[in-house]
């Protein structure tokens, strides 16, 4: 494999064009479980939040502390806010992660749901233009990649008509900014533990995203007006196993750092799912819940990470 496969928003939307392009998303998601999406987000918008990122990351070290776990009045507050260098550990074996980041969702006053409420972001006289910027990218993704794109999978896991606007009506959205240091950045192999992830990144010549493909672990360079999409193994329980939830890792050793903006989409936090042919059942904050324990308090790595060798 010397890329993804690519996919288009666009044609999925169209009357003319869509089963075709559905068909290559079939594919994608049985071969690969990634692939590239062609979105329309706009540039601009993208290189706000990154750089408002940056911006942020360089603020001293106690700052950003204001910002972090402890801070945060939400359940479980390991889903909100700033996670400073070697804070997370994605794989027992690699041991902690050397990136930093912020974690936030859809902000929503008063819901004391897990997963759901108000983040404690930092203003404008701390970090001018950062939570500004990330909630309006926030905002343009749900509006204009998740519907479409988790309308054409559930298409292709043949549920009823309906079934995404049922569930996903509000996802659950646990939203990430990632800053890996110019030397030695990585995130350890795992597999995500949601319906799918929409990572933007950086368009650098590095490819430090490598996913495991035919039993080698595959570079993915990035591609211009396109992001990377990984399924998750929520979404593999509900195609009963035909579509994959790859395991893949990042290796960062290029001369500058490097910001990634992941988006990683699950049902509705109150729904409890069954797959076409009942083969798994799940409630989906029970699986959340229970991959946050494993990351944050038993120290088992995300998603499947513990079969992984």
């Amino acid at each position: 494999m010397t890329t993804l496969p690519q996919i288009s928003l666009a044609k999925l939307a169209s009357d003319s064009i869509r089963l075709e392009e559905q068909q290559r998303l079939r594919m994608a998601c049985e071969e690969y479980g990634f692939f590239y999406l062609e979105h329309g987000i706009p540039k601009e918008q993208i290189a706000e939040a990154i750089d408002a990122s940056r911006r942020f990351f360089a603020l001293p070290q106690a700052t950003k502390e204001r910002y972090g776990h402890a801070s945060q009045d939400v359940y479980p507050v390991t889903a909100r806010g700033y996670i400073p260098l070697h804070g997370e550990m994605l794989h027992p074996e690699a041991g902690p992660d050397p990136k930093e980041m912020f974690d936030l969702g859809i902000e929503k006053e008063g819901d004391r749901r897990p997963f759901a409420g108000i983040t404690r972001l930092p203003d404008d006289t701390v970090a001018p233009g950062f939570a500004r910027s990330l909630l309006a990218l926030q905002a343009t993704v749900l509006k204009k990649v998740v519907p479409l794109l988790g309308g054409a999978l559930a298409d292709l896991l043949d549920m009823e008509k309906g079934w995404f606007q049922r569930h996903f009506n509000p996802p659950t959205v646990l939203q990430r900014v990632i800053r890996y240091p110019s030397t030695g950045g990585a995130a350890a192999k795992h597999t995500d533990n949601g319906f799918f992830t929409l990572l933007l990144q950086e368009e650098l010549p590095t490819r430090p995203l490598q996913v495991w493909f035919r039993e080698c672990w595959t570079p993915v360079p990035s591609l211009p007006d396109s992001l990377v999409v990984n399924l998750g193994d929520m979404l593999q329980a509900l195609s009963d196993d035909r579509f994959k939830s790859t395991p893949h890792q990042v290796a960062h050793d290029g001369p500058a750092e490097r910001i990634s903006l992941p988006f990683f989409i699950y049902p509705d936090i109150d729904a409890r799912l069954t797959s076409r042919q009942g083969k798994h059942t799940f409630s989906v904050a029970e699986m959340m819940l229970r991959n946050f324990e494993s990351v944050w308090e038993k120290g088992n790595g995300a998603g499947r990470a513990r079969e992984l060798q």
